[in-house]
């Protein structure tokens, strides 16, 4: 798992989600189209009350071309 906060520029270590039932309804069925095919290089959003939360599916393929994403988000997907 990595986490990136896009605004501070950081990884992020921790992170609690305050979803409503709309919201984690919404959660689980952009994850459920971005497991339907784990390797495409797309990514999902579940937008509520002003605040966002981006994410995608990272596997061992992806890991080893990190080329399509930002160096921000390299930097982040090179951790451990």
């Amino acid at each position: 798992m990595r986490m990136l906060d896009p605004e501070g520029k950081r990884s992020m270590r921790m992170l609690q989600l305050y979803l409503s039932p709309a919201e984690a309804a919404e959660f689980r069925d952009a994850l459920g189209a971005l497991l339907r095919d784990p390797e495409a290089f797309d990514h999902r959003h579940v937008i509520g009350d002003g605040r966002e939360v981006s994410f995608s599916i990272i596997t061992p393929a992806k890991l080893a071309n990190v080329q399509p994403y930002t160096e921000l988000e390299r930097r982040v997907l090179r951790e451990r």
